[in-house]
């Protein structure tokens, strides 16, 4: 029965762990943190998505501004009577002619569409670069959660190879000895979660910065130790609120609306088209014409386009206003977040590291039972884990508010250029 545990635990064990291993074609690469952002920035689809749509809206922009083209047609009316015939030939060259205004208000509303694209793209690119970091510190977090769980996992493999000589030797209950197995399966299974967790956050990272490139599992070699600085928690909220991109492009949406309302409004008086050319006849006459046409507003009066830019102009309106409350609210709450960890952060000591090392010694030396060691293994991973997590959260609080307060956003030009 005890030779059927075992070896059932140990089966357990390799499965958990076999499973959770990285398939053997997967190059493990390490890089720093400055060298994931600088991938990013070349390889990002989402980034390139960003770049794309930029580019769709000066495209836009630059047609708003275009002129009409001229339209240029000819005619040839051959008419006949029994054995008489006659024809006219035409030449027309027409122009649509706009009123004075009406072009300077649609590229004024493309300016500010223009303008409220690259802000939404540096928000777009703010917003990617903290994934970009919050996924590698995660990565980091779960490779470090790895080795702890392995180091502990170690030591309770260990106690039961100690646990099962002491049982044979009669120094051992059987109780004692089930238990220490239990202990040992209990962690085998965490460590293989944190396994499974760490190449999950790899794959990623991985994602992110390198998404082209298949058979890579891209690792942190940062090992983000120490505590970030405490900057930017006492700024003025409204400075900062002023210098978020996502609000730039909100207000440079409510100008674009009411630009495009203004050009509603001039495009419901109809426009003139111009029409010359030149009109030659069997008979020998010929000469030049000139004619104007113009729309009869009689059936269509742009009445629901004027309606529809009205009610752009009251949602940009309302956007520009839910922005503002939003960035204010993100701001605080970054704020608050990252004060609140950098207080906690004050608790980390470090003193945890050697406890278990000193325990072991203690078990060696005889000062310690092997029950005893276990449960300091247990509480020391408990400390431990705290730490970890405390430490790669306050990173993690640090990017964010760095993110709240306008940094890490891509500059456009920098994008245009393929960076």
């Amino acid at each position: 029965m005890n030779i059927a545990i075992r070896m059932s635990a140990c089966i357990v064990a390799t499965i958990l762990i076999g499973a959770a291993r990285p398939a053997a074609s997967q190059e493990l690469r390490r890089i720093t943190l400055d060298e994931a952002m600088d991938r990013f920035v070349r390889n990002s689809l989402e980034l390139r998505l960003a770049r794309a749509e930029l580019a769709e809206v000066y495209g836009l922009t630059r047609q708003a501004a275009a002129v009409p083209n001229p339209l240029i047609s000819g005619t040839w009316e051959p008419l006949q009577d029994g054995d008489r015939s006659y024809s006219e030939r035409y030449l027309n060259l027409s122009q649509r002619l706009e009123w004075p205004g009406t072009r300077g208000a649609r590229r004024e509303a493309g300016a500010h569409a223009t303008k409220a694209a690259e802000a939404r793209f540096l928000a777009d690119s703010a917003r990617l670069a903290f994934e970009v970091r919050s996924a590698y510190v995660r990565a980091v977090r779960a490779e470090q959660e790895e080795r702890l769980l392995t180091r502990v996992t170690d030591v309770f493999r260990e106690g039961e190879r100690n646990a099962q000589r002491r049982h044979g030797e009669g120094d051992l209950s059987r109780y004692d000895l089930q238990r220490i197995r239990v202990e040992r399966v209990r962690y085998e299974t965490r460590l293989a979660d944190a396994v499974l967790v760490a190449v999950a956050a790899r794959r990623a990272l991985t994602l992110l910065v390198e998404p082209d490139v298949e058979a890579l599992e891209l690792a942190p070699a940062d090992t983000l130790g120490g505590t970030p600085p405490a900057i930017g928690a006492d700024r003025d909220v409204q400075t900062i609120v002023g210098r978020r991109p996502e609000l730039a492009s909100a207000e440079a949406s409510l100008h674009s609306a009411r630009a495009a309302s203004e050009t509603a409004r001039r495009e419901r008086i109809p426009e003139f088209t111009a029409t010359a050319g030149y009109k030659s006849q069997s008979d020998g006459f010929s000469g030049a014409f000139l004619g104007v046409s113009l729309p009869l507003p009689l059936w269509d009066r742009r009445s629901g386009a004027i309606e529809a830019a009205d009610a752009r102009v009251i949602g940009a309106e309302s956007r520009l206003a839910l922005a503002q409350r939003q960035v204010e609210n993100d701001v605080r709450r970054a704020t608050d977040t990252y004060r609140s960890l950098l207080r906690r952060a004050d608790l980390l000591s470090g003193e945890t590291a050697d406890l278990l090392d000193i325990a072991r010694v203690a078990y060696t030396e005889g000062e310690m039972e092997l029950i005893q060691l276990l449960d300091a293994a247990d509480a020391f991973l408990d400390a431990r884990l705290a730490e970890i997590r405390l430490r790669t959260d306050l990173w993690t609080g640090f990017y964010d508010l760095e993110r709240a307060v306008g940094g890490f956003g891509v500059p456009a030009r920098e994008m245009e250029n393929g960076r």
